[in-house]
């Protein structure tokens, strides 16, 4: 089945406004999409035309995508962000998937609302860097503000795929690059230095089933950083390992993307 959005428009939220659409069932399961650094709503487009039974909900963060930038932003704002679209749609048990950056602000906000976060599927969750990581994503910042997009688009995207998936999944490759070079330059610089900046979550307030997802050629987010994550949350949650797989998860590996998620969230 084809996607097919059911509602799109704004809301309000750290005074700016949020795109967000939603498709699919609009009685079955919800599941909020949370993309990451760099992404948009698109960033699981590849996936969602097989989740249809579900009431699929995505958003771009402030600063990302269709979303206008405001004056600041933070782990805690995009946070926020998730929330307001909950509040906005008076949704509550809702699953989640989250991605790269988009799999910490996950995990925050099932920290901060363990009631309403039922189960959780992070594709590449990333984790507060230590001093070296924040050096570099406060230099990312610096490079786009003065040099635009382009000036680190071909970079970030060639190492987030695994080796094969560069060469052969060029729609794919394309796809986050266009993500990625249409982003407002201050909206992700922004969100770069809210990585820099970000601290763990409250880990012992989650309450939902986890399910870790770990691409064994992800430089991001590697496969001990994912184990590490998933000792961190206890014994609700497990980690998948995916072969051949960089970074792009839902777009180097689509089939199985939405088998964890059908298989975490039936």
């Amino acid at each position: 089945m084809a996607s097919k959005l059911s509602a799109t428009g704004y809301i309000s939220s750290n005074d700016s406004k949020l795109y967000y659409e939603t498709e699919g069932n609009p009685d079955g399961p919800t599941i909020l999409f949370i993309h990451g650094l760099g992404g948009t709503t698109n960033a699981y487009q590849p996936i969602v035309p097989d989740l249809q039974d579900f009431n699929i909900v995505r958003f771009d963060w402030g600063g990302h995508g269709r979303s206008p930038t405001p004056k600041t932003t933070s782990i805690e704002s995009y946070v926020a962000d998730a929330e307001a679209v909950l509040n906005e749609l008076n949704l509550s048990n809702v699953y989640v998937v989250g991605h790269s950056l988009g799999g910490l602000v996950a995990l925050h906000f099932a920290a901060k609302l363990p009631d309403k976060v039922k189960a959780l599927v992070l594709f590449g969750p990333i984790s507060p860097p230590p001093e070296a990581g924040q050096k570099g994503l406060k230099g990312r910042a610096a490079t786009v503000r003065e040099k635009g997009m382009a000036a680190i688009a071909d970079t970030v995207v060639g190492n987030a795929f695994a080796a094969e998936s560069y060469k052969s999944k060029r729609g794919e490759v394309t796809l986050a690059r266009e993500m990625l070079t249409r982003q407002d330059p201050e909206g992700y610089a922004l969100a770069c230095e809210a990585a820099a900046n970000s601290s763990a979550p409250d880990f012992g307030r989650i309450q939902g089933k986890v399910v870790v997802v770990s691409g064994n050629e992800d430089k991001v987010s590697t496969v001990q950083a994912g184990e590490t994550t998933t000792q961190k949350l206890g014994s609700n949650a497990k980690q998948e390992v995916i072969e051949n797989v960089g970074h792009w998860h839902m777009l180097e590996a689509k089939e199985k993307a939405v088998e964890i998620i059908k298989t975490t969230f039936s």
